[in-house]
């Protein structure tokens, strides 16, 4: 195992650099007790030092790994055992065993994780040669940092519950957020008298708005995502056969909107491209289609489309009425705090919602 992957280890741990833990002190003062010595630590083995959680008996918090006793230790499965350091040629010369604490007797057993990398030592030391560390003494340390093992690992697992508990209540909001919107649609469908067909073409349209915003959302990392992003992804299922956008997005600034309005105006964007496929100018040669905003005390969010020559058939005003306007006069408009206004011409379509930051900014920014 590389030395990157036990350091990630360790990292992974938080000990490093924690605050003083009354149950890792009781086992250094047991294990001191128990081996009659008169110093007992649980060492860490950083990149280029060794940091203490526990000290019993010793003052420093942490030394250098270059002198570090348990940097050997660390490298065996079983209890590295040095009874008179200045007579072990690996020691001798070692600053702590020429001057102070001028260690003599060492004992450590490592701290192996259930991954196989041993982070660290429950070790033991005396200012005094020994004769002997019998297997009964190697039994007790084994033991005591068996323990310290044991503490590690339970408080790994508590952290994991926690962050899985955190992340499991962010998924039940942001799910419930989206089964929410799901739900009003279903609904709203089932009132629009359409075939089956069409109902479940429409749903599945929708349903994936929905989708590609909750993906922005979790992409983010926050509890928010970027209006430009969102126009710009929501509105690329748009894009004509050269990848081509077709519907411009123009707006010089960008802000970060609450998932709540995400999903509005993923449902309102969507709404108004397949409006324009069907009835404007994304579905008449030459037509052109726009959407940006402007702020001020209240943001404004518009889609402009115009034709070269209008439909024969005077279709945009098709997209007067039905399911559509329900998202792009009501769902939109409640959800921002604003007004939505329709202007309807021969050739030409603009749709306007307005909205109040507090209801569509992300919090920092409300």
């Amino acid at each position: 195992m590389s030395e990157t992957e036990r350091l990630n280890a360790l990292v992974e741990t938080n000990l490093l650099d924690s605050e003083q833990d009354e149950r890792f002190d009781r086992l250094t003062r047991l294990a001191a007790n128990s081996l009659e010595v008169e110093t007992a630590l649980v060492s860490l083995i950083d990149s280029d030092r060794q940091w203490f959680k526990s000290c019993h008996g010793f003052s420093s918090k942490e030394t250098s790994r270059d002198i570090s006793f348990c940097t050997h230790a660390i490298e065996r499965s079983d209890i590295t055992v040095v009874l008179d350091a200045t007579k072990d040629p690996r020691f001798a010369s070692n600053p702590l065993v020429t001057g102070d604490p001028h260690i003599r007797f060492y004992a450590g057993a490592p701290l192996i994780m259930a991954d196989g990398h041993a982070i660290g030592t429950l070790c033991v030391i005396d200012y005094e040669p020994r004769e002997t560390f019998d297997d009964t003494d190697r039994e007790i340390l084994r033991d005591i940092a068996d323990s310290v093992i044991g503490l590690i690992q339970r408080d790994e697992k508590l952290r994991e519950m926690s962050e899985l508990s955190v992340i499991n209540r962010e998924l039940q909001h942001r799910m419930g957020n989206m089964y929410a919107h799901v739900s009003s649609l279903i609904s709203l469908l089932d009132k629009a008298d359409l075939e089956h067909e069409e109902y479940v073409s429409r749903l599945r349209e929708k349903v994936n708005a929905l989708a590609l915003t909750q993906s922005l959302i979790a992409s983010s990392g926050t509890e928010s995502v970027s209006m430009r992003e969102l126009a710009q992804k929501t509105l690329a299922a748009f894009e004509a056969g050269a990848g081509e956008p077709v519907v411009q997005v123009e707006a010089e600034s960008d802000f970060d909107i609450t998932p709540r309005a995400a999903f509005a105006m993923s449902l309102m964007l969507h709404e108004l491209g397949i409006n324009s496929v069907k009835h404007g100018a994304l579905g008449g040669e030459g037509g052109q289609a726009c959407f940006g905003w402007s702020s001020g005390d209240h943001l404004r969010f518009s889609w402009e489309e115009s034709l070269k020559t209008p439909r024969v058939d005077n279709s945009l005003k098709k997209a007067k009425g039905g399911f559509g306007s329900v998202i792009l006069k009501r769902i939109a408009p409640k959800t921002f705090g604003g007004e939505a206004e329709i202007d309807i011409q021969p050739g030409s379509y603009r749709y306007t919602v307005s909205a109040l930051p507090e209801r569509i900014l992300a919090s920092e920014q409300a």
